[in-house]
């Protein structure tokens, strides 16, 4: 599971965690620090890796392909990630090289259309045959089923299936969680023996 930890030289916080068995360091906006902070998350905490998912896909966390940095840290830090209860495939990472540095959902036009999840290398890489590139922290649910259907894409890789897989759940758990807060309405219509419906 993530945690958040604080820089010792300086009034920062850092998120620490493990994605595709490597340990990774994310940067936080103040916003994205004020959000763990409403959540009641403090330093030296693990927090779900739902959470993070979604302070990157806000733009509130951001990695910069290093460590924690120059700035020193405190090596006494709890790395107990053996009993994560949620898989590191929740994150998503490029297809290619399993980075999660700057991706973007690019579709390719080699032979048929296709979609992919790339890092910046990997799409520099294959730049001569992609025709949109689009950053992942602003592909919704919605953004993603419309470009889909708008250049006719086929063929989805394992990362993109993965994450379509990822928003299709999220939203689930939201109408779930809206359901369970606003029960079904009663019918205004009642139904008697003689199959008449009557006003209630």
């Amino acid at each position: 599971m993530p945690v958040l930890h604080k820089y010792v030289d300086r009034d920062a916080f850092y998120i620490l965690t493990r994605i595709n068995s490597n340990m990774v360091t994310f940067q936080l906006t103040d916003e994205g620090l004020r959000k763990l902070q409403k959540s009641r998350i403090i330093s030296g905490q693990k927090f779900a890796r739902a959470l993070l998912l979604d302070l990157y896909r806000s733009g509130d966390v951001f990695t910069q392909g290093t460590g924690p940095g120059v700035t020193k840290v405190d090596r006494q830090l709890e790395l107990d990630f053996s009993n994560d209860p949620e898989p590191e495939t929740l994150f998503p990472s490029c297809s290619v090289c399993k980075s999660i540095d700057d991706l973007h959902l690019v579709e390719l036009i080699e032979n048929d259309r296709a979609a992919s999840i790339l890092c910046h290398q990997c799409r520099s890489k294959e730049i001569a045959i992609f025709d949109t590139s689009v950053p992942l922290t602003l592909v919704s649910r919605t953004v993603l089923n419309r470009l889909i259907a708008m250049k006719g894409i086929k063929k989805l890789d394992a990362s993109v299936v993965t994450y379509k897989e990822l928003l299709d759940a999220e939203f689930e758990s939201k109408w779930d969680a809206y359901r369970k807060g606003n029960p079904e309405q009663t019918l205004l219509l009642d139904i008697d023996d003689s199959k008449q419906p009557k006003l209630i």
